[in-house]
C-alpha cells in the first residue's frame, strides 16, 4: 500500500478552520457627521443672537418686552424684567447642545458614536429638543382651544423653534438607533445610570469627592429645574403670570435644566468616575456647562438690578414666589458650579 505523506494526514487531523465573524461597521460615518454639523450651524442661528438681543424671542411668543442688556433703566415694567431674564436664561442652555452637538460631529469622524458617553448625550439632545418644542406646541394649542387665555404664543414662534430643533433631535436618534440600541438600549443605559447617581455614597477611588459633588450638582439641576418646568409658580420669580407666552418661556428654562444641563453633568460625573475628565470631549463640556452658568449668573444679577432700579411696590410683588434668600442661594450654588466646572475644563488631566 501506499503511504500519504504526512502533509496529507495532518491536514485530516486539523479540525477545519474557523470562520470569522464579519467586522462590525464602523460606529458613525461622514454622514453621521454632517448631520450633527448641519444641526449644530442650524441652532447656533437663533442661539447667539439672542444671547444679546432676545427681543425677536420674545415678541415672537407674545411677551411684552423693554430694554436690554445695553440700558437697564429701559425696562419700563417689571414683567418685562421677566420675560427678558426668561429668555436670556433659556438660551444659556443651548450652548451645552452646541457643544454636545460639535462633540458628537467628532465621534462620528473617528467612529465612537456607540461610546455611553455619546449615546447620553444623543439621548439629552433629542429629550431637550424634544420637550422643548412639545412645550411650546401645547403652549400655542391652549391659546387656540381657549382665545381667553391671551396672549400665547404665535404660529411663527412654534415653527422657528421646531426649525432649530428638529435637525438635532433628527441626528440624535438616528445616533441612537444605528450604533446605541435604540430605545430598548437607551432606557437600559438610563435605568443604570440613575441607580449610579441615586447612591450618593458609591464614589470611586478615581472620582473621590469631585465624582460626589457632580453628583450634587446633577441633584441641584433636576430638582431646581424640575420646580421651573413642572410648577406654574418659578422658585425665582420676580411675579408670577399665568398666560400660556409666560409660562411657556419660564417653563423652557426648568427643560433645559432636566433635560440638558443635568445629562450634561452625569457624562461629566461618569468621566470624573473613570479618571477621563482630561478628555478632550469633558474638557468641551466642562466649559459649555461652566458658560452657560456664567450667562444665567449674569442674566440674575443684572435683572436684580433692573428690578429694583423700578421700585416695586407690595402690589407689584403680591404673586413674587422669588425673594432675597432664594435670590442668594440660588446665586452660591451657581457660582460654585462655575468655579468647578471652569476649573475642570481648564486643568482637568487624563
Amino acid at each position: 500500500r501506499r503511504i500519504a505523506p504526512p502533509v496529507a494526514l495532518l491536514s485530516k487531523i486539523a479540525p477545519a478552520a474557523k470562520t470569522k465573524p464579519p467586522k462590525a461597521p464602523p460606529a458613525g460615518t461622514d454622514a453621521d457627521a454632517a448631520a450633527f454639523k448641519a444641526a449644530g450651524a442650524i441652532l447656533a442661528v437663533p442661539t447667539l443672537p439672542t444671547l444679546v438681543a432676545p427681543d425677536a424671542v420674545e415678541q415672537a411668543f407674545n411677551v411684552t418686552h423693554s430694554g436690554g442688556w445695553a440700558d437697564p433703566s429701559a425696562f419700563a415694567r417689571i414683567s418685562d424684567v421677566q420675560h427678558f431674564s426668561n429668555v436670556v436664561g433659556t438660551d444659556c442652555f443651548a450652548l451645552i447642545a452646541l457643544c454636545a452637538l460639535y462633540v458628537l460631529a467628532d465621534a462620528a469622524e473617528n467612529a465612537r458614536l456607540d461610546s455611553a458617553t455619546y449615546q447620553r448625550l444623543a439621548l439629552a439632545l433629542v429629550l431637550y429638543a424634544g420637550s422643548s418644542t412639545s412645550g411650546v406646541a401645547l403652549a400655542v394649542a391652549a391659546g387656540a382651544l381657549d382665545p381667553s387665555l391671551t396672549p400665547s404664543p404665535s404660529i411663527a414662534a412654534l415653527v422657528g423653534t421646531t426649525l432649530a430643533f428638529a435637525p438635532a433631535m433628527a441626528a440624535s436618534a438616528s445616533a441612537i438607533t444605528k450604533y446605541g440600541g435604540g430605545i430598548a438600549g437607551a432606557k437600559e443605559r438610563a435605568s443604570a445610570d440613575l441607580s449610579l447617581v441615586s447612591n450618593l455614597g458609591d464614589t470611586s477611588e478615581k472620582g473621590g469627592y469631585l465624582e460626589y459633588y457632580y453628583k450634587l450638582s446633577f441633584w441641584a439641576s433636576i430638582v431646581v429645574g424640575g420646580a421651573f418646568a413642572f410648577s406654574p409658580l418659578s422658585p425665582l420669580a420676580i411675579v408670577n403670570e399665568f398666560t400660556p407666552s409666560s409660562q411657556i418661556v419660564q417653563r423652557a428654562f426648568g427643560l433645559g435644566a432636566v433635560f440638558m444641563l443635568a445629562p450634561a453633568q452625569f457624562v461629566l460625573l461618569d468621566a470624573c468616575r473613570r479618571g477621563r475628565l482630561g478628555g478632550g470631549t469633558f474638557k468641551k463640556l466642562n466649559l459649555a456647562v461652566a458658560a452657560a452658568v456664567a450667562g444665567i449668573d449674569a442674566m440674575t444679577v443684572y435683572t436684580f438690578g433692573a428690578a429694583q432700579a423700578l421700585s416695586p411696590d407690595a402690589a407689584v410683588l403680591a404673586d413674587a414666589s422669588g425673594g432675597i434668600y432664594n435670590y442668594v442661594g440660588a446665586l452660591a450654588v451657581s457660582f460654585s458650579i462655575f468655579g468647578v466646572y471652569l476649573y475642570q475644563g481648564i486643568f482637568a488631566r487624563k
